[in-house]
Formats: structure tokens, C-alpha cells, sequence
């Protein structure tokens, strides 16, 4: 073939070979509910942050879909399955915050996109998994929240040393409360620091719980969701607070959202850490480096605080010993 001949069929084939496809971008469906105090909103934050430093830039490598239910109680599960079930083939990976991880999971179960739980309570990621310690061999994992109520009591001893009754403060609607509501009673008498415990429900209003704090002389209460959306009302009972606080509050605003009132000491977890975790697993499994079934759930970092402030209001003298137990001290 001459020369010039063989030099136009390269280029020709040149022209009509097609351009070099770049690699498709990733579509990542974030389903959350609201919660105080930013809806789960520094779970994002964190998640899209992470993901940028790890080379996947929003709407460049990747995609994001995010959806809000209108509520944090049960009547937006019909809201979390008709998201999954209009994603479900068109998403590499789901985020989904708090319980409505389980009614996700009930569809993308018997699917191949990877789910991952940011945040969830222990207890809901062991409805979900078999453990929380090894790799999952499913399309599940995430991060789960360490809110044992043998610690919340354990700390409530070390606080108030003569302390005999607690009350665990919930809302019956809210899943998350009656979660936390099932490891309390399946707290072995041992393990409850010799407290009474009594359960007291929203649901029949905050005057009612009020008048059960009286009548059965609580000497100090705690919960999760409802009993923190209800905290205003529930100060007037003018009794120490000893709890779980699952909020999407930044550890630098922790002061501000609690100085005031008798939130007196509890266990707190910063959100934003678990979705800058999440974002790791989601890189490392975008990029091949491992795979969800392999990623093991990542416990999420847990923080003992004291509020000084509401000691003073309440007129409680705080050991030693327990300042130097926990993590933060709110002066």
C-alpha cells in the first residue's frame, strides 16, 4: 500500500473512532427526616466535603439526589418507599439517616445497591444486621450511635450518688424513642446501677407526664427524640435531665443549645463525623478498594458531657470525679 495511501486510512480511522468515554458519574440518594436541630443537615455536609477530598466532585464525578420527609414520625414511611422504589435502579448508593434506614432497607434488601445507615442507633443496625463487628456480606453498613442506657444510668450515679428513680421520658410515635424505650427494659437488673426505672409517654400529653414525674417522685429524667422536643415544657417538672442526645447539632454549638434549661449531663454524638465516615466507605467502594459487603459498620465518635450551668440552676454540687469522666464540660 503506498505511503500516503496508508497514512489517510489512519487518519480516517482516526476521525471515526469515537472520543474516549469518561467514567460515568455516581448517583448518590441521601434519604433523612427532620431532626432537631438541622434535619441531618451536617451529615450531608460532612458526607459531600469528604467526597471531594477524596477526588469525587458534586456534579462532576458525582450526583447527588437528596430527600427531606415532611415529618419524623411514622406517617412518612409511604414517603421513604416511594423514594427507594423510584431510585432504586437508577442510584449507585443510598444514604439514609435514623430509622427510616429500615423501612429503606425493606426494599433495597433484595437489591444490589449498597445502602449505607448514617446514623443509626446500635439496636436499629442489629435489626438490620447480624453484627456490628464484622463485615456484613450484604449491601448494608454505615454507622451506628452508642447510646447504652447502662452508661446514661451509670453516669446519673456518678452525678447524683443517692439517686433511686429515673424516668425514661418518650413519644410512642416516634420509632427512634421506642427503640431506645426496648433497651432500657432489656437492661439486666444489674446493669441499672440499682435505679428504678419508670417509662412515661408523650403521647398522652406533656401535663400528664408531669404529673407522673410528681406523683412517682422522679429524681431525674432522660430520653431521645420527644423528650428533647418537649424540654421546655418539661423543665417546669424542675428535675434534673440525664440523657441521649441524638440531635444534628456541631459539637461548637453544643453550649448555646443547651446552657439554658436542665439538660443536667448525657451522651452526645456529632453527626458530621459520621457522614465524613460514611463519605470514606463510599470512595473506598467507588473506587474498588473495597466492597460494602466487606466494609464493616464504623461506630460513631461519642461524646460525655456536663452542663455547669444547669447544676447551678438546680442547685446540684458535681463531684469531682465526674468532671474528670467526661469528654466535655458546658461552663
Amino acid at each position: 500500500m503506498p505511503r500516503c495511501l496508508l497514512i489517510a486510512c489512519i487518519l480516517l480511522s482516526l476521525f471515526l473512532s469515537p472520543p474516549p468515554t469518561q467514567a460515568a458519574m455516581k448517583r448518590i440518594v441521601f434519604i433523612r427526616y427532620p431532626i432537631p436541630t438541622s434535619h441531618f443537615n451536617t451529615v450531608v455536609d460532612g458526607f459531600k466535603k469528604t467526597m471531594s477530598h477524596r477526588g469525587f466532585q458534586e456534579n462532576i464525578d458525582v450526583e447527588y439526589i437528596d430527600i427531606l420527609t415532611h415529618s419524623a414520625d411514622q406517617s412518612s414511611v409511604p414517603e421513604v418507599v416511594k423514594a427507594v422504589e423510584e431510585w432504586q435502579h437508577k442510584a449507585d448508593l443510598f444514604v439514609t439517616s435514623g430509622w427510616v434506614s429500615m423501612s429503606a432497607r425493606s426494599k433495597l434488601k433484595e437489591s444490589t445497591t449498597p445502602q449505607l445507615f448514617v446514623p443509626v442507633l446500635e439496636s436499629v443496625a442489629l435489626k438490620m444486621l447480624h453484627s456490628v463487628t464484622e463485615p456484613p456480606n450484604t449491601n448494608l453498613s454505615g454507622l451506628y450511635l452508642m447510646y447504652p442506657p447502662e452508661k446514661i444510668l451509670r453516669l446519673a450515679r456518678l452525678l447524683i450518688p443517692d439517686l433511686n428513680r429515673y424516668a425514661y421520658v418518650f413519644d410512642s410515635r416516634i420509632p427512634a424513642d421506642m427503640v431506645f424505650k426496648s433497651a432500657y427494659e432489656h437492661l439486666p437488673f444489674g446493669m441499672r446501677h440499682g435505679i428504678t426505672i419508670h417509662f412515661l409517654d408523650l403521647a398522652g400529653g406533656v401535663d400528664l407526664v408531669l404529673s407522673d414525674l410528681k406523683a412517682l417522685h422522679i429524681e431525674a429524667f432522660g430520653g431521645v427524640v420527644g423528650s428533647f422536643q418537649n424540654r421546655q415544657a418539661l423543665a417546669a417538672s424542675n428535675l434534673p435531665v440525664i440523657t441521649a442526645l441524638t440531635l444534628d447539632i456541631e459539637k461548637e454549638d453544643m453550649a448555646s443549645n443547651i446552657r439554658e434549661g436542665n439538660i443536667l449531663a448525657g451522651l452526645y454524638n456529632p453527626f458530621r463525623y459520621c457522614g465524613e465516615q460514611a463519605a470514606e466507605m463510599a470512595a473506598d467502594i467507588f473506587s474498588g478498594t473495597k466492597t460494602i459487603g466487606q466494609s464493616i459498620p464504623r461506630p460513631a465518635m461519642q461524646l460525655a458531657f456536663i452542663n455547669m450551668q444547669a447544676a447551678k440552676l438546680l442547685n446540684i454540687q458535681i463531684p469531682f470525679i465526674a468532671l474528670e469522666s467526661v469528654d466535655l464540660v458546658i461552663k
